[in-house]
């Protein structure tokens, strides 16, 4: 089975899915995410051309803005 870890959690991959998807299925709104693919930030517009792959480590996290 192939799978990827989401914020420290082993979840099985479909295949062919994207990073848009898999916010999607793990968050309410993604207006305020962060997404981290294997150590670096992938920016909101390149998340629905990005397929996942077997062992891929993402992380989601809260984008705060303050001063």
């Amino acid at each position: 089975m192939l799978s990827i870890s989401v914020n420290g959690q082993s979840h099985p991959l479909t295949d062919g899915q994207d990073l848009a998807s898999l916010v999607k299925h793990h968050c309410e709104r993604d207006s305020h995410i962060a997404l981290v693919l294997n150590g670096e930030v992938v920016p909101r517009h390149r998340w629905e051309h990005i397929h996942l792959k077997h062992n891929d480590a993402v992380e989601f996290f809260a984008a705060v803005a303050g001063g």
